[in-house]
């Protein structure tokens, strides 16, 4: 009988170690600046902060680098942790691409979990333009050399209508700056608008994708969307492709267990753009969601 327990003892804790952790989601979910702003109620860094760690998120993504110290203060006061930073690279700009506050803030940041994230402009050039790669890479050669330096990684971040628009023009240009410290993210809503443009179909492509930007992938954003939008017009695609997670006929969870399949576990962002609902209501639902999203996973379904 006691070898009996034993036996089924023995049995409970593997299982526990080897099926109840296969499935285990570590990433960590932060919120988009533009989820925490740009409200009368929320234009202080402190309140910003606030707002994110009341909501139930494990970090923030700060949008330029005006206002840091205060920022990154208000970050550390609230137990949160900073990863991502916006920061745009104009290949316009011969002489200044980037904020050249960069460094100062690399060396406030040094050895933590933050990242710029570059979205590259340029009226001069087309997006996705491949031919001015000989502009963009030694500039991105030089940032992630430059964030080698305070053991920091630098991501491209992908943006409809911007030079580096898709996910295929980000993997291009990692490929070409090839510095381990230096990756890309993969947005969700300017993949499905991208998609959109192009007259391709996400759902069937994706996957793919997913998989040529393995290799290079430091984070992932996600939100609910509608795929595909209500109307091509600009001043609209947004309402579709950037909803509340868990709104909208997109399946964000098979998007985001097709990563966690894949063993990512960097940091996963809420994009937020656009939203009209009241930022405690949206934010409150895509928290649990991304939590539901995570008991589903852990569930193996």
């Amino acid at each position: 009988m006691k070898n009996l327990l034993h036996l089924c003892l023995i049995f409970l804790i593997y299982s526990v170690t080897c099926f109840g952790q296969e499935n285990k989601v570590s990433n960590p979910f932060f919120v988009f600046n533009n989820g925490i702003s740009d409200t009368a109620a929320y234009k202080t860094p402190t309140a910003q902060v606030q707002l994110a760690a009341q909501m139930g998120f494990e970090g923030v993504e700060k949008n330029g680098l005006a206002d840091f110290d205060a920022f990154y203060q208000a970050v550390k006061e609230n137990n949160l942790k900073l990863y991502m930073m916006y920061v745009e690279v104009n290949l316009d700009n011969e002489q200044q691409p980037y904020d050249r506050r960069l460094e100062e803030v690399f060396r406030k940041v040094q050895g933590t979990e933050a990242m710029p994230w570059l979205y590259i402009t340029s009226k001069k050039y087309k997006p996705s333009s491949a031919e001015q790669d000989v502009v963009a890479v030694p500039i991105l050669q030089e940032i992630a050399d430059l964030a080698k330096q305070y053991n920091l990684k630098v991501a491209l971040y992908p943006h409809t209508w911007f030079w580096l628009e898709t996910v295929a023009d980000a993997i291009r240009v990692a490929g070409k700056v090839n510095r381990p410290n230096f990756g890309i993210s993969f947005n969700l809503p300017h993949f499905l608008a991208t998609q959109y443009y192009a007259g391709e179909s996400p759902i069937h492509n994706f996957q793919s994708w997913a998989e040529k930007a393995r290799p290079y992938l430091f984070a992932v954003s996600v939100n609910g969307a509608d795929y595909p939008p209500a109307a091509a017009d600009r001043s609209k695609l947004w309402d579709s492709l950037i909803q509340p997670l868990g709104d909208g006929n997109y399946d964000t969870y098979q998007y985001l267990k097709t990563f966690w399949d894949m063993e990512f576990t960097g940091p996963v962002g809420l994009q937020c753009y656009n939203i009209k609902e009241e930022k405690t209501t949206h934010l409150k639902k895509s928290v649990r969601t991304w939590q539901a999203y995570k008991k589903r996973y852990a569930s193996g379904k």
